[in-house]
């Protein structure tokens, strides 16, 4: 079984990385909702270690709601969230190649193996290791992974944690689905939606295991403050100076006017500073400039690129680089808010990444990628 800790805080001040004990300190701010808890998850490589993030409620409220897509043009969308957990950072590379061992040797298929990193420009970009190589690095993300490779994945450390996996390929949850094999990115038309394959498992809401967030999770940690309100959806995570992008013609038409932000660089890497060398010590204490990630990886890294996490501020509930750095796959098809629809040859992507433009790294707004894209990572969650 995985060994827990849990620890009451508003933020976290430090990484924990002991085993088997439990250490609380309550602190309670005046019109705090949100309580935060965090709780690490421990690999025999101490590198591998990942925390999540517990998010509950304070008043013992079953749920929480959110106005997705609030201040953007498309229409919003008002859904409540239950309590639930999402790791501090994206998945690192070091937690993926553990779980990827795993899996090889307990009958799991995951086609796409992972890299540790990329740096260059679009299209053109280069890998920081060769796929599923052993890590050379500390909390860089993996990429290059598509929805099923990642959906695949969390049943692996579900079962290697000795937990029970999410996605099924039965309606009784007895057989988790362990291949993430699919019809090829020219061929989307004739996938199949069928109950119980690859891209249409069965869900068990139930179940302890770990997951991919669903959209309105994602968005409720990225926009969430600890007395319950939020950000604006045009906001990079944590960043209360105002919006990502300028207001647009169409929206001054209509009567909108929106503050542009001054700080939202503090907190995520995008396309304007992704080339610039990350901080000599990280939130973990990691180097993260382009001579040592040079010098470690024995590629001759620069332009822009793919950031180790911890690198820029955390928002207001504690997670860092939900703005950027790495676009983050959702379990959700790629649909808009409250549509009726059910399947789309696309899931949900968020978080923005350090190629693009600071427009994708805004907390709201619909942001899909192909089943099979490659250039995605993700963040883990879990029931509560």
């Amino acid at each position: 079984m995985e060994k827990f800790k849990l620890i009451s805080t508003l933020f976290i001040s430090i990484l924990l990385f002991f085993s088997g004990c439990t250490e609380e300190t309550d602190t309670i701010q005046t019109g705090q909702i949100i309580k935060t808890e965090s709780q690490t998850v421990t690999f025999s490589n101490t590198n591998a270690n990942f925390t999540m993030i517990d998010i509950s409620f304070i008043d013992g409220r079953p749920s929480d709601f959110i106005i997705l897509g609030k201040d953007l043009l498309e229409i919003p969308y008002t859904t409540n969230v239950k309590p639930f957990r999402l790791a501090m950072y994206e998945t690192s590379y070091n937690t993926w190649y553990e779980v990827l061992k795993w899996a090889k040797n307990n009958g799991y298929t995951i086609v796409n193996e992972g890299v540790e990193g990329v740096f260059g420009e679009v299209e053109h970009e280069n890998n920081m290791s060769e796929p599923g190589a052993e890590p050379k690095l500390v909390e860089m993300p993996v990429c290059r992974l598509t929805w099923r490779d990642v959906m695949v994945w969390c049943n692996a450390l579900s079962e290697m944690k000795g937990l029970e996996p999410v996605y099924c390929t039965d309606k009784d949850f007895k057989t988790p689905l362990r291949d993430s094999t699919g019809v090829a990115l020219n061929d989307l038309k004739n996938y199949t939606i069928e109950p119980g394959e690859v891209d249409n498992p069965y869900v068990n809401t139930n179940a302890n295991g770990f997951r991919l967030p669903y959209v309105k999770e994602w968005e409720y940690a990225a926009r969430k403050r600890l007395d319950a309100t939020a950000i604006s959806g045009r906001n990079v995570s944590g960043d209360e100076t105002g919006s990502a992008i300028k207001t647009t013609a169409t929206e001054l038409m209509n009567g909108l006017s929106f503050t542009l932000s001054s700080k939202q660089n503090e907190y995520c890497w995008q396309r304007q500073n992704s080339a610039s060398d990350g901080p000599s010590k990280t939130y973990t204490g990691q180097d993260d400039t382009n001579t040592t990630l040079s010098a470690k990886t024995g590629k001759s890294i620069s332009g822009r690129r793919m950031h180790l996490s911890g690198g820029k501020l955390p928002n207001h509930l504690g997670f860092f680089d939900m703005s950027g750095n790495v676009p983050e796959w959702c379990f959700d098809y790629d649909v808009p808010y409250g549509s009726v629809y059910k399947f789309s040859t696309a899931r949900g992507l968020r978080g923005g990444d350090h190629l693009n433009e600071i427009v994708g790294s805004r907390c709201s707004g619909n942001k899909g990628g192909a089943l099979v894209g490659l250039s995605f990572g993700f963040r883990i969650a879990q029931n509560h």
